[in-house]
């Protein structure tokens, strides 16, 4: 059986817009049980009148501005000593790579969850993660090859 949640805190680490929205959705129901830390650029989604989250800010990169992956990786190396976190956990894009392979790299439990968008296959950066993340999840069941990547329903 896999063991998808360490007890501990969770770092929730997406890029903004779509793969923000679904990282809060999945993260809602697990606040309750876990304390969860949040890394995204752009800090402004960190709720104001919510004292108890905690929001970082990192970099915005893409695999169109490589260069910046490097400074990328060592604002997660500070937050992962920071936070010190039992599990990661990446709806994606290109800030949840690096944290994984980071994360995977220095034994933290990682977990990415697949973009919902993506129908006909994983994404881009699900693919690249798919063999370092310990637990990798789509939503759609089509993708799901009851190994490594694992169909547990749907967030929206």
């Amino acid at each position: 059986m896999i063991r998808f949640w360490k007890t501990g805190k969770i770092l929730a680490v997406s890029s903004p817009g779509g793969h923000w929205v679904q990282l809060n959705k999945i993260c809602h129901k697990l606040e309750a049980r876990h304390p969860v830390v949040y890394a995204s650029p752009r800090s402004q989604y960190a709720l104001k009148k919510d004292a108890q989250r905690v929001v970082h800010n990192i970099l915005d990169v893409s695999a169109d501005n490589k260069l910046l992956l490097i400074p990328l990786a060592f604002q997660l190396l500070y937050l992962f000593f920071r936070e010190r976190p039992q599990t990661i956990l990446s709806t994606g894009a290109a800030p949840g790579v690096v944290a994984v392979f980071l994360g995977k790299y220095l034994g933290i439990h990682t977990i990415w969850v697949d973009s919902i968008a993506n129908v006909q296959q994983l994404s881009r950066s699900g693919r690249m993660v798919k063999n370092y993340a310990d637990v990798v999840i789509t939503q759609w069941p089509s993708l799901s090859d009851g190994e490594t990547v694992l169909h547990k329903g749907a967030v929206l």
